[in-house]
């Protein structure tokens, strides 16, 4: 099974003309997503938590002092295109996006499979990944599963069935096939699983918009 996830479509990898920038961004992101898992594990004195404020500020500022690119469609336009630029900013599964729990697709045949690895930031339960997680995750794997077959749709409609708690800190498998509907629907059907049990379902409608809404925008 091919494990890479590239593809001509939405879930293109590094634009090889900006492969500098996005390496950068990859390595802000994974910094930035370690950072939010120290803070919130980390016992810290309070005599010290004003120092490291600072520090943390500090670096707020230096960012700021960067140019801005306020959205998915500000850095298409200006490092690669819209298939990369999803690919790497998006909240829930972008390469370069610290929010994201470092979500991996591949395609094989028919069905679309995934992994991916929540440590303590994305808690709910005790010991478990957050409902809302599960669901995020599910909607943007299978999203990118249906745009893998050119259909390029947004959620029209979500259904989510929690089978058992979700697990942090160990790998999670996800598997997705597709149903066609229509010219413009799409039905996927999806599940998390981790060694062999099913933690969550899912099945979703996803609709191809009328306008261009994937390519408007501008870069500032």
């Amino acid at each position: 099974m091919d494990k890479s996830y590239t593809s001509p479509f939405i879930t293109e990898d590094i634009d090889q003309d900006h492969e500098e920038y996005w390496t950068a961004r990859r390595q802000i992101s994974t910094a930035v997503n370690k950072l939010i898992e120290a803070a919130t594990t980390s016992d810290i004195d309070p005599s010290a938590a004003s120092a490291v404020t600072k520090s943390i500020d500090a670096i707020t500022a230096q960012l700021k002092d960067c140019r801005q690119l306020k959205g998915v469609i500000a850095h298409a336009n200006t490092y690669g295109s819209y298939p990369v630029a999803n690919h790497e900013m998006l909240c829930v599964g972008g390469v370069s996006h610290p929010m994201s729990p470092g979500l991996r697709h591949w395609f094989d045949g028919d069905r679309v499979y995934g992994a991916v690895t929540f440590n303590w930031s994305y808690e709910g339960p005790p010991n478990h990944v957050h409902g809302g997680w599960v669901a995020a995750i599910l909607d943007h794997f299978m999203g990118m599963a249906q745009v893998r077959a050119g259909n390029a749709g947004m959620t029209g409609g979500l259904d989510i069935r929690y089978r058992r708690p979700t697990p942090l800190n160990c790998e999670l498998d996800l598997v997705a096939s597709l149903t066609p509907l229509s010219e413009r629907k799409m039905k996927v059907d999806a599940e998390l699983s981790h060694q062999g049990q099913i933690t969550a379902s899912a099945s979703a409608v996803f609709v191809k918009p009328r306008s261009a809404i994937f390519t408007e925008g501008t870069s500032a």
